[in-house]
């Protein structure tokens, strides 16, 4: 189950942690116009909400919204990056079984009044926090969701990348966007191919080629000895399973280097950080089949007195140089033994 049933639902008071989908039928104000149309709206809609209960209502509440609906689905407080992948994996394959019901819908119903019914569904995705007020949801997630919805134009899948920042097998074809919402600003997004192959003015999309931020954090003691920190991939991650890496991701818009880092540890690894901006180096990321992904790698001292933890990672540990050194370069992710090692010798030259 993705969520709770529809009666656990409606006894939550506080706010909570959930999937928000925003679905609409695109073309339809004009199409619901013709006569033959209008007498027999209410059966179009009918079927339609019929296959969005019969697909989602065991883990969604469904509110229908005219020639649309709002469905909700309540979640735990803290999902590791699998299971959000295997969530929105799920939800994708739930939306396109929807949508090959909805175009046989269309089809009969177009028979039977003897009315072309070309149309299409625009969908928006989120996740986060939302309020319980009476019967109904609130909070910034759902307005977010909604205007997610009216970008999916002509028709397609719009989902917050923040939200979703890796990607399922089911989610082939999406393209990274930044859209440019009304009264929220900036949102990085998923789109679907139907979507982004459409003009988009100027003011509403903002190009988004992606940068990395990475660092490696370590201690020092009095006498000058050093311990860095590595953390494992899991065996489950589609990239590098099982190396040893630093902490980093993309770098979002308006963030410097720094603040990029100081996220990334403080999100995975629950560690504050200072960073050593003079000791930095240049690396790429290079996958067969993709755009190639420019990144900078700084070292980085630990503060405070938090452990660090991780989810995402099967082990974290701390090591001596002398043990770093010795660790074979091929069990780290891409060049990083070299470039720590260099970076370590140029403080300590300093």
């Amino acid at each position: 189950m993705l969520g709770s049933s529809m009666k656990a639902v409606n006894r939550m008071a506080e706010d909570r942690s959930a999937l928000v989908i925003f679905v609409d039928v695109r073309g339809f104000t004009r199409w619901s116009e013709a006569n033959e149309i209008f007498i027999n709206l209410e059966e179009f809609v009918v079927g339609f909400l019929d296959i969005l209960r019969r697909r989602f209502e065991s883990d969604f509440q469904v509110k229908p919204l005219g020639d649309g609906a709002l469905l909700v689905s309540l979640l735990p407080e803290h999902q590791a990056s699998r299971e959000m992948q295997n969530l929105l994996g799920h939800t994708l394959a739930n939306i396109n079984r929807v949508e090959k019901e909805f175009n046989k819908h269309c089809g009969d119903f177009a028979r039977r009044v003897g009315h072309a019914a070309s149309l299409n569904l625009g969908w928006g995705i989120v996740r986060g926090k939302i309020i319980r007020v009476g019967d109904d949801w609130a909070g910034h997630n759902l307005n977010k969701c909604s205007r997610l919805c009216s970008e999916a134009r002509p028709f397609g899948v719009v989902i917050d990348r923040d939200d979703f920042p890796t990607l399922p097998r089911e989610a082939r074809g999406l393209v990274a966007q930044i859209r440019r919402l009304r009264g929220i600003g900036d949102v990085p997004v998923w789109v679907s191919a139907e979507i982004s192959n459409q003009f988009v003015p100027r003011e509403r999309l903002r190009e988004s080629p992606e940068v990395h931020v990475a660092g490696t954090c370590f201690t020092e003691d009095r006498n000058g000895s050093i311990r860095i920190l590595l953390a494992r991939r899991s065996m489950d991650r589609q990239l590098f399973p099982g190396k040893l890496e630093g902490c980093g991701g993309q770098l979002r818009y308006s963030e410097t280097f720094t603040e990029g880092v100081q996220r990334h540890f403080r999100l995975e690894f629950g560690i504050d950080v200072e960073v050593l901006p003079s000791f930095h180096c240049f690396y790429e990321i290079r996958e067969a089949n993709a755009p190639v992904i420019p990144g900078i790698r700084f070292l980085c001292k630990k503060i405070g007195d938090n452990q660090p933890s991780s989810v995402n990672h099967s082990d974290l540990q701390w090591t001596s140089e002398q043990e770093f050194r010795q660790i074979p370069a091929q069990n780290f992710v891409g060049g990083l033994k070299g470039e720590v090692i260099d970076l370590l010798e140029k403080y300590r030259e300093s």
